[in-house]
């Protein structure tokens, strides 16, 4: 029964990560929130073999994305189209009843004006999913970068 059980969480899941990761290559970032809880919290993480520790690039809790989605318009933009592709790896239960962590390995791509593309990024996502009363939302992101230098003019959730 349990592996049935993880089975349908899996299910569950997959249109919430896959569908938040849609929202985001259209740039329709109310959509994209409509996926998350409030509270949420989103970071970006990426390791420095340098510093030999994680360094936190950017983090903000839904009113703190907004304040950026609203704010894009002053910033230099990436031109072209940003997909993920997005693969759920694995479902399981947090330490909070009800919630659970979902990792999925990301890879980005930007394809520019010309329709060149290249890889821009690849990481993981580590998710909170909320699954109480019925409501499956995101909680909590956090972006584990394994790309360090992701160039100039990107300012949007990757």
């Amino acid at each position: 029964m349990n592996d049935l059980k993880r089975l349908l969480e899996r299910e569950a899941v997959r249109p919430l990560i896959g569908g938040a990761g849609l929202a985001l290559d259209d740039g329709d970032f109310a959509r994209f929130l409509g996926y998350c809880d409030d509270p949420f919290n989103y970071r970006i993480r990426v390791w420095s073999p340098d510093l030999k520790k994680d360094m936190t690039w950017l983090e903000h809790d839904r009113e703190g994305l907004i304040e950026l989605f609203k704010s894009l318009p002053e910033h230099l933009q990436r031109q072209g189209r940003l997909h993920r592709q997005v693969t759920v790896a694995t479902v399981e239960p947090s330490n909070v009843d009800g919630f659970l962590v979902v990792t999925s390995p990301f890879v980005v791509h930007h394809t520019n004006l010309e329709g060149q593309t290249h890889t821009l990024a690849v990481g993981r996502y580590i998710d909170i999913v909320n699954m109480i009363d019925e409501k499956i939302v995101l909680t909590a992101r956090d972006v584990m970068l394994d790309t360090r230098d992701l160039g100039i003019g990107l300012h949007v959730p990757i």
